[in-house]
């Protein structure tokens, strides 16, 4: 009876952890995407690119739920600023340092990029703008 009880917390502690894994919601990152990018982001309703020449940001709406997505980016610990693409399905909206003032990212800083949608869940990734 012992192991019995024992298997069964177990088991329940694994779908707890799982469940906490989905709610906080975490997003995988490649280094060096297909196509250029230097890191992508996916989780959710979007998908995050980020090309360092450029400061290149670009968030994209990955589900048909008629919820638009964002990428909020910082940068030293500071909101820079938002982007939201509102187009549905396979829309995209992305800024870039020729859009000048809070766009133009500093090199050598730590970018942060949260992204998903207005009612989460928010997925949170980060890379170093060496370029």
């Amino acid at each position: 009876m012992k192991f019995r009880k024992m298997m069964l917390t177990a088991a329940t502690l694994t779908v707890t952890a799982a469940s906490a894994l989905t709610i906080t919601g975490t997003a995988t990152a490649t280094t060096s995407p297909a196509g250029g990018w230097d890191h992508v982001w996916a989780g959710g309703d979007a998908t995050v690119y980020a090309e360092e020449t450029g400061d290149v940001i670009k968030v994209c709406d990955t589900k048909a739920d008629g919820q638009p997505v964002y990428v909020k980016v910082s940068s030293g610990g500071q909101w820079k600023y938002t982007v939201w693409a509102k187009g549905g399905l396979g829309s995209c909206a992305e800024r870039s340092e020729k859009d000048k003032g809070v766009y133009d990212l500093i090199e050598g800083r730590e970018i942060e990029v949260e992204f998903g949608t207005g009612n989460g869940p928010h997925h949170v990734g980060r890379f170093l703008n060496a370029r």
